[in-house]
């Protein structure tokens, strides 16, 4: 069972975090923002993709100079806002005027035993977040809904609801250096940049110092767990496998599916009930079902029959 275990050091957020599966709290100053931009824009004079990531850059020595120049200014915020968690590889996140930008409602990875611990993201925009430059959005509580193994390689649970979940998403309109901290199973997204300007954030992972970290992987249908640590995600390509990782475990595992049955439940509505089918039926004319003329259709035989049957049967 998952410990009671205290993660933010504010004791009312850390019960909302619990709760929610996010808080938002104040988190940069101005010229913290205006400088990790700098260090952004100065790396990157023209936007490499619609979406992009310096996580997923292909130079791992590029990866870890951002990640350590976006952790510089991060830290000392971290250890006043934090209970006793260690923080992880950091990233830009960058999103330029493209459709191609959106990003589908997703869960992030497990990076830790969701038995035991909780795991989370800090992600912060470094220019204000609007409708139109693609707010990040988030659906409350659902990181308790669906308990799982996470990865590119394992279906995601909400693939048939991804509608569903898009209607109930809730757009955090956040002023650049707020910081928004989430369950890693939280249900998150963003729709399109529609602006000229990219929209800009920064991210890191947090976990707690004494739980061990992992990788889950998706080996032919056997969820596979393996040792895991920051070199590695900072290193290696973490979406083609656990490449020189220590395997701990094969977990059994049903690979979960959502319904809408099972959304409506989650969201605490009753499911709509389907309308009754109901098939036309097509009323024809005495004309149009018998074209025989009246004496035809009545000849004497058939009148006298017609007595007989209502004599017999009694009407």
């Amino acid at each position: 069972m998952e410990s009671q275990r205290q993660y933010l050091n504010d004791a009312r957020l850390d019960r909302q975090l619990a709760e929610d599966g996010y808080v938002v709290i104040p988190f940069l100053s101005d010229a913290e923002v205006f400088s990790l931009k700098q260090v952004f824009e100065d790396a990157h004079p023209e936007q490499p993709a619609p979406f992009y990531a310096t996580a997923h850059h292909q130079d791992s020595d590029f990866r870890k100079k951002m990640s350590a120049a976006i952790s510089e200014v991060l830290k000392s915020h971290c250890d006043e806002v934090f209970n006793d968690c260690n923080l992880l590889g950091a990233s830009f996140i960058s999103k330029s005027k493209d459709d191609a930008s959106k990003l589908q409602p997703h869960q992030d990875w497990n990076i830790v035993d969701e038995n035991e611990f909780r795991s989370f993201n800090l992600w912060i925009p470094l220019v204000d977040l609007t409708e139109e430059n693609g707010a990040i959005e988030v659906l409350p509580k659902s990181h308790n809904w669906v308990r799982g193994y996470r990865h590119s390689s394992i279906d995601c649970a909400y693939r048939k609801v991804h509608d569903m979940v898009w209607e109930n998403m809730k757009p955090l309109y956040m002023k650049a250096g707020e910081a928004l901290i989430y369950d890693h199973s939280l249900l998150h997204a963003s729709k399109a940049n529609r602006t000229a300007d990219k929209r800009i954030a920064c991210a890191s992972g947090v976990m707690p110092k004494e739980a061990q970290m992992y990788f889950y992987w998706n080996n032919n249908g056997t969820v596979e767990q393996y040792k895991s640590n920051v070199e590695f995600f900072m290193t290696q390509n973490i979406f083609e496998g656990p490449n020189g990782l220590e395997k701990v475990a094969e977990l059994e595992y049903d690979f979960p599916t959502v319904e809408e049955s099972d959304f409506y439940r989650f969201i605490g509505k009753e499911m709509p009930k389907s309308e009754p089918i109901i098939e036309e039926v097509s009323v024809q004319s005495e004309q149009e079902t018998d074209s025989r003329s009246f004496w035809q259709t009545y000849t004497p035989m058939n009148i006298l029959r017609e007595i007989h049957y209502r004599i017999t049967s009694g009407n």
